[in-house]
């Protein structure tokens, strides 16, 4: 346990800032006004045209097998997303022209990944660990995926045939989250390869061979990430450090974005662009997108694979960790995990945005409007729920209430911003706070929440409940 008002030390890689808020972090209209207004952010007009260049997809007979599994249009959605960002932000690539689409292949290969990912977890709780561990141990090198070149003609293959190592059971199992039979499942990731060899095949054979080695890394930088998590235990039921973890999540995390980011930069014959000061920023969106993932998946990554808000809780909040173990079966309601998380796991929670708070702040303007969207939508999430009430004609002292004796280690002033911070995933809390400032503040809250530092926070704080 930590003493009182101890600072923890967020370890992290130290890059050169690049944000818009030059020289400080304190805001400006002129300075605001001044990226809205700029040609770049124009783009963002064209967003239509991007998803009509995106149909000739979404025609296709992998799409058409796809958009009906639940959830499915809404990946594709934060892909594209991704991609209209990447492309027009980053590579300057404007969608109105046809070469808008030659990083179709990038967002393929997104998309394959997704889905591998789950159908990979999906499978080890089907089977069972134990069986897994059997089946990877015996000859993990046939499950990598290899480069295969004949005839001056590149393609990725899997050098192995799944259905014939799976029992029958578990093969007709549904997945939850995709509700299709893992048979169905593993012929879907089939198509996907099919499609990116198509899309590899349309290409020079120079920029194949480049491109396929770059796929074919960040595949099997995922594979091998989930042959850690079978061969070992998590970090969090071990000893190790909160800095091993860190270090590994970062590693795995940025080493398969960069390769991603590579493959989009090859296919627009942009591959100069990986070389400038913005690529660091664009990977560290990433990063801050594997530390929310991390504090949503506690539930599903317990005993399993390594997770960083599980594991920070044992090394220094014990309590927490008590308390996660005790009341697991209440955060599967997704709609309340984030908000009970943060209200009663608050010591691991705060350390978790503070990390990615110091990613923030050394991203440049859009890196960080991005990087808050995402926040927004899928960690501070406005929660409706009426049940969860501390007083409904001023939240935000109730909250203040609720956690500071959870967070003796924390200064006040820490306290109080990370008060403001639990507000935005309430949604009658983050109404009232936004209607109590000023305009500029309320901006700030909404679009800027973590790049905002502590004082700032916990000024508001103090303003709006003075009275």
């Amino acid at each position: 346990m930590l003493s009182a008002k101890t600072t923890l030390a967020i370890p992290c890689y130290v890059s050169k800032p690049q944000q818009g808020y030059k020289h400080s972090l304190k805001f400006s209209w002129a300075n605001e006004l001044k990226y809205i207004f700029s040609y770049k952010f124009f783009n963002f007009l064209l967003w239509p045209v991007f998803k009509i260049r995106h149909r000739h997809f979404t025609r296709s007979t992998i799409f058409k097998l796809c958009k009906s599994l639940p959830g499915f249009l809404n990946l594709w959605k934060t892909i594209q997303k991704g991609s209209f960002a990447y492309n027009t932000l980053f590579l300057g690539i404007i969608p109105i022209y046809r070469s808008s689409s030659r990083t179709d292949l990038a967002d393929i290969t997104t998309l394959a990944l997704f889905f591998g990912d789950e159908f990979i977890d999906g499978i080890r709780l089907s089977a069972g660990k134990d069986f897994i561990l059997n089946l990877l141990n015996n000859n993990a090198e046939q499950f990598y995926f290899r480069k295969k070149i004949k005839d001056k003609t590149v393609r990725i293959e899997y050098p192995f045939e799944l259905l014939k190592l799976l029992p029958e059971h578990v093969l007709e199992e549904t997945n939850l989250k995709y509700d299709i039979s893992y048979r169905r499942f593993y012929r879907l990731l089939k198509y996907f390869l099919q499609t990116i060899n198509t899309q590899l095949a349309k290409l020079s054979f120079e920029k194949a061979h480049n491109v396929a080695d770059k796929i074919a890394d960040a595949c099997n930088t995922c594979l091998e990430s989930y042959l850690h998590d079978i061969n070992s235990y998590p970090e969090q039921d071990g000893d190790s450090d909160i800095a091993t973890l860190l270090e590994y999540h970062e590693l795995k995390t940025r080493y398969m974005q960069r390769k991603l980011l590579e493959v989009r930069c090859s296919l627009a014959d942009r591959e100069d662009a990986m070389h400038s000061i913005q690529s660091q920023g664009w990977i560290n969106i990433m990063s801050v997108v594997q530390i929310y993932d991390d504090m949503q998946d506690i539930v599903v990554d317990d005993g399993f694979q390594d997770n960083l808000l599980l594991c920070t809780a044992k090394r220094y909040f014990p309590h927490e960790r008590e308390w996660f173990t005790a009341n697991k079966e209440l955060l599967k309601t997704k709609e309340h995990a984030a908000l009970l998380t943060s209200l009663y796991m608050p010591c691991s929670v705060q350390f978790c945005l503070q990390l990615a708070s110091a990613k923030i702040i050394t991203m440049n303007w859009e890196q960080q409007k991005i990087t808050h969207y995402l926040l927004k939508k899928n960690w501070f999430i406005a929660n409706q729920n009426k049940a969860i009430t501390f007083n409904s004609k001023d939240e935000l002292p109730g909250i203040y209430k609720f956690i500071k004796n959870k967070m003796q280690h924390l200064t006040d002033t820490a306290i109080k911003s990370y008060a403001v911070d639990v507000c935005f995933h309430k949604s009658n809390a983050r109404k009232q706070l936004l209607r109590k400032v000023n305009i500029t503040k309320a901006y700030q809250l909404k679009y800027n929440l973590l790049s905002m530092s502590v004082e700032s926070k916990a000024a508001i704080f103090n303003k709006v409940t003075k009275n």
